[in-house]
């Protein structure tokens, strides 16, 4: 590499060429063309062409650094005189490196409320006999309040039947976010669980955990990368298993794709290349995605600890002894996470290591041992070995767990127990054959009665709206038993269906039809209406069940029938009437909605009455005479896209936006407004006085101070002066006449008409 001037470089000739770069043109630049043909080429020019290596000899033009095209390696070039054009080709390898980024895009603007509130939903369920005799009256609530990060639930239950009455305390727990970190701290009840080869307790005490659901856009699981190159500009599209994701242009170079995602399986990311001579290139890279597996760096983990609660949902404080449950993963890299878990309680403890792994055999693989130690020293052991492929049309899956006698399970209150449990099954399925699986699975007990089934099923989109299901399972346990069901279901409309089934189980034949309209996510009504039949040498029956729910503004109420019609002596009748509904609190208002299973907001729009609110564009309910509605669904953590409808705004008031995206945190209230603004215009005409004369005030620049804003206006033909939306109330203005600046008051007074004229407005000058 030289850094002096050459003898090429004092006898060079400047010229200005117009460069084109593999086939793309790059415009004009100066160049020095050297007596052996070489050509000379400023760095900062060829970073600017697009050369992102510059491996070539350098020399010093007038104390600038040029490089010699000659000898960058794999470069040619070719000059045409006549044209003045310098067509130049370099290895693609020299060029920029394009990135096309699959990562779903996020909404630009989200707002994020963290407004302090409470809700309370209730549940009144009235369960009736023949004449209507209670059977029982069943009272349910769950009340909540959240302050910033921190979230205070709990739940209860009333239940009455003819012959007592008891009050049931459920689940009380306060529960921090940290939702930049998605970390979760829980302090009260919960349930946990350690993994498979464990138990789910449910604790008194205090968690924490990383949970990635408080960002549902997160993606956990390893994604894939791929990387190729392009010699000229090119037309690239990219097809993920045979169906057109994306098409992009890119420039000679090196290009990735980042961030490919897709359903669990296996599958191929074709990538075709189009350059300008009409040649076509597609290259293939084989995947696997699986949300089993973390990606590289990530950990995944929850450690709790607290004391058993006992007899739950029967008795509301009955607490056992300490216990703990724990697991932790981490992701080694995009095909290996390794953990480790355990739990115990004062009866026994078990821990072991756990892997998720994708190699070797297709598909993905999971590991783990543990042992555990009871009280007493007993010792035991289990393992855990699972494997499951799937493609787009193909899966399999295998299946072992095993146990020894003496394994301990924390919080386990049963003394049957296993041995192993051991299951494979297949299944193949595409869109014109439709999906046939087969699954077999045993279980060994080594007390208690042994299962062994097997199944082969069968489903198949008849038509757009028409699906069948055929199901063949044989079950052997104390006795054999064969089990067929068929079910044919028609969607003749959206939100409707109609559906017909047979079934044989243990000698009993049972036929279903059934009608359903499925419930509305705002107000409406949805309903469901079954009569089945069912026929065996000890029963013959009828079952009439009609279902109705009618989703309020302010709650739901449902009403139920069932019938069973049969052999004398054996008609039985139950009535089931319920209500539901939720009383919110948030940004000082108190109102009534339907149970609010998540998060719920307030969206306020002015005073104004009638106007529709919109969730994922469908209609939730109209604001009331305070411009206010409840939204008692919003996903927590989830962007949830509020709306309005503008064709309800009178034409007299201006909306800033219509559509904004909430994302609120678990279980809390939100206050999401949209501004309006009554449009109000001031008209008039401005005269200036000076010295007894007053004239038109025509073209000239009037400021005027509004609150703490100072606003400007011009004046028109004849002095007129326009302005809109200006509070009621008096405003100093200040005209800006040249050598002679004048003042007035301008006074708006309070009416609700559209344009206020306020007439002749007089600037005195010198005032």
């Amino acid at each position: 590499m030289l850094l002096f001037p050459s003898f090429s470089a004092w006898c060079a000739e400047t010229a200005i060429v117009g460069i084109v770069l593999n086939e793309e043109n790059k415009g004009e630049f100066f160049v020095n063309l050297t007596g052996s043909g070489d050509f000379l080429v400023r760095s900062e020019d060829l970073r600017a062409i697009g050369f992102r290596e510059l491996a070539g000899d350098v020399t010093l033009v007038d104390g600038e650094p040029y490089v010699s095209l000659r000898s960058i390696g794999g470069v040619t070039f070719a000059f045409d005189e006549k044209t003045l054009t310098l067509r130049v080709t370099a290895p693609p390898a020299l060029l920029p490196r394009r990135t096309i980024d699959f990562t779903p895009q996020r909404q630009p603007k989200v707002h994020y409320p963290r407004d302090a509130g409470g809700f309370l939903n209730y549940g009144i369920n009235y369960t009736a006999g023949p004449s209507f005799e209670l059977q029982s009256f069943d009272v349910t609530n769950t009340a909540g309040a959240r302050a910033g990060d921190f979230l205070l639930l709990s739940d209860s239950t009333f239940r009455k039947t003819p012959g007592e009455g008891s009050f049931t305390r459920l689940l009380s727990s306060l529960t921090h976010d940290r939702r930049q970190d998605l970390q979760r701290a829980v302090a009260g009840d919960f349930f946990a669980s350690s993994g498979d080869l464990g138990n789910s307790v449910n604790l008194g005490g205090i968690s924490m955990s990383k949970v990635f659901r408080i960002d549902p856009y997160f993606i956990r699981y390893p994604l894939a990368d791929f990387s190729g190159l392009a010699a000229f500009p090119s037309d690239v599209e990219v097809y993920l298993d045979g169906n057109r994701i994306r098409t992009e242009k890119i420039s000679p170079g090196e290009f990735q794709l980042r961030n490919l995602s897709s359903y669990d399986g296996a599958g191929v990311v074709t990538v075709v290349i189009k350059d300008p001579f009409g040649r076509e290139r597609r290259i293939a890279y084989p995947y696997y995605f699986t949300e089993t597996l973390l990606r590289k760096g990530l950990h995944e983990y929850s450690y709790n600890a607290g004391v058993l609660r006992r007899e739950f949902g029967s008795r509301s404080n009955v607490y056992g002894g300490p216990a703990f449950s724990a697991f932790h993963r981490y992701g080694v890299d995009e095909s290996l996470t390794l953990g480790l878990r355990g739990e115990g309680d004062r009866d026994g403890v078990n821990a072991g290591p756990t892997a998720t792994f994708r190699g070797g055999l297709p598909g993905v693989t999971i590991a783990s041992l543990a042992g555990s130690l009871a009280k007493g020293g007993r010792g035991g052991a289990a393992a855990l070995l699972n494997h499951v492929y799937q493609d787009r049309g193909f899966s399999t899956r295998v299946s072992l767990r095993a146990f020894s006698r003496e394994y301990a399970i924390a919080g386990s209150e049963t003394r049957e127990r296993t041995w192993y449990e051991a299951g494979a099954g297949a299944g193949y399925g595409t869109r014109e054959f439709g999906f046939l699986s087969f699954n077999a699975d045993v279980t060994k007990k080594y007390t208690g009665a042994d299962r062994r089934t097997a199944s082969l099923s069968y489903s198949r989109n008849l038509t757009r709206r028409t699906s069948v299901l055929l199901t063949y399972r044989n079950i052997r346990e104390a006795a054999s038993a064969d089990e067929i069901f068929l079910g044919v279901t028609y969607y003749p409309w959206l939100d409707y269906s109609a559906s017909a089934s047979y079934q044989r189980s243990g000698g009993t034949d049972t036929e279903r039809i059934q009608v359903q309209k499925n419930q509305p996510v705002g107000e409406g009504i949805g309903f469901r209406g079954a009569i089945e039949r069912k026929d065996s040498a000890a029963v013959h029956s009828t079952l009439v069940n009609p279902f109705l729910q009618y989703n309020g503004r302010y709650g739901i109420c449902s009403a139920e029938y069932l019938g069973e019609y049969g052999d004398a002596g054996r008609d039985r009748e139950t009535y089931r009437l319920s209500a539901s509904g939720g009383m919110a609190y948030v940004g000082e208002t108190l109102g009534f909605s339907r149970p609010i299973q998540d998060s719920f907001g307030l969206v306020t729009v002015g005073r104004l009455e009638g106007v529709r609110v919109y969730r994922n564009n469908q209609e939730i309910g109209r604001t009331d005479a305070k411009g206010k509605v409840f939204v008692p669904d919003l996903g927590s953590y989830y962007e949830n896209q509020i709306s309005v409808g503008d064709r309800d705004i009178p034409i007299d008031y201006s909306l800033s936006e219509v559509t904004r995206y909430v994302s609120p945190p678990l279980r809390s209230g939100s206050v999401i407004p949209f501004e309006v603004r009554k449009i109000q215009a001031v008209t008039g005409t401005l005269h200036v006085q000076s010295g007894g004369k007053v004239s038109p005030a025509e073209s000239y620049e009037v400021k005027m101070q509004v609150g703490e804003k100072e606003i400007a206006f011009p004046t028109g033909k004849g002095g007129e002066l326009y302005l809109e939306n200006v509070p009621p109330g008096t405003y100093r203005a200040v005209v800006e006449i040249p050598a002679n600046p004048c003042s007035f008051d301008l006074t708006v007074p309070e009416t609700d008409e559209m344009i206020v004229d306020l007439g002749r407005v007089i600037c005195e000058s010198g005032r």
